[in-house]
């Protein structure tokens, strides 16, 4: 299989790809130790350089609050024990990216260990690794030390056997030109271009087989086109809540239920008027760190 990295490349259709199922599964990180310990994302800081202080009790209850909504969507929810020492851990997404039994070529489920950037974060790759592998799945390490952090950059497409990988900040591209190879699956490369998303699934997040939120100006002009060109139902997230409330760290589990911060009143104006049910969820703690409802959970 091959990177798709301009639309003029592109050879086939959503409706031309193999059908796959959705995920029944989540994992969520116990945020016993989450705070914002160190600065690795522009979210972190406040106005006065100075790091963002987490209110830990406040954020056990809008963690409570995001599994009970996974659980109320049917989703068999499990929990990773917390990590000393390890704040970032309740991001979960970032660790690992899972490749379920439909997805993978030959119907075995496996997981991609990442590769994570900051040195901080790398301890929490083995740890979420021994989880997966106690449920069983197969671990793939990639053959380079190329940068790749999981779900954060690569989003599986909804009901189809399709993978976007984001290159930035955090990801190369060529930990997804060794993976097109390796899981032979075709990938659609997307370009992130400004600085607050730092992950694709701050920039985007598909909710269905045929829509997806979105902020097109934090892609390139050519990751812009490949969006438009497979996706006909894409919702613009308002830039100001994109950016400050992380809008399109959403996460849309059934087709049809957005689960997204609170407070992003225009984003979820355009969710509804498109026949999505919107489900605001408080996550005012975990955006000190930089992330929201998607960055906390593992579907697999």
């Amino acid at each position: 299989m091959r990177v798709y990295r301009e639309a003029s490349e592109l050879d086939f259709r959503l409706e031309d790809l193999p059908a796959t199922s959705a995920p029944r599964r989540v994992w969520m990180a116990d945020p016993a130790e989450f705070d914002v310990a160190y600065a690795i994302n522009p979210h972190m800081r406040d106005d006065a350089g100075a790091l963002k202080r987490v209110d830990r009790a406040l954020a056990r209850e809008q963690w409570d609050a995001l599994r009970s909504a996974f659980l109320e969507l049917g989703l068999e929810t499990r929990v990773i024990p917390s990590l000393a020492g390890h704040p970032d851990l309740v991001f979960c997404a970032n660790q690992a990216l899972p490749v379920a039994a439909d997805v993978s070529a030959d119907g075995r489920a496996r997981f991609v260990r990442s590769h994570m950037r900051w040195p901080e974060r790398r301890g929490e790759v083995p740890h979420v690794a021994g989880a997966l592998e106690a449920a069983g799945f197969e671990s793939l390490e990639l053959h380079t030390n190329e940068r790749l952090e999981g779900m954060g950059d690569g989003l599986w497409h909804p009901g189809r056997r399709l993978l976007w990988g984001g290159v930035g900040p955090r990801t190369s591209a060529e930990a997804w030109s060794e993976l097109a190879v390796r899981l032979a699956v075709p990938i659609v490369q997307l370009e992130l271009v400004e600085p607050d998303f730092y992950h694709l699934d701050t920039a985007l997040a598909l909710l269905s087989h045929d829509a997806c939120l979105w902020l097109p100006e934090a892609l390139s002009p050519r990751s812009r086109a490949l969006v438009e060109r497979l996706i006909p139902r894409r919702i613009a997230a308002d830039p100001r809540e994109a950016r400050e409330r992380l809008a399109c760290n959403a996460c849309c589990p059934d087709g049809r239920t957005v689960l997204l911060q609170a407070g992003c009143t225009r984003s979820c104006a355009a969710l509804a008027a498109a026949g999505f049910v919107v489900r605001e969820l408080e996550t005012s703690e975990f955006l000190k760190s930089g992330g929201s409802v998607f960055c906390m959970k593992l579907l697999a």
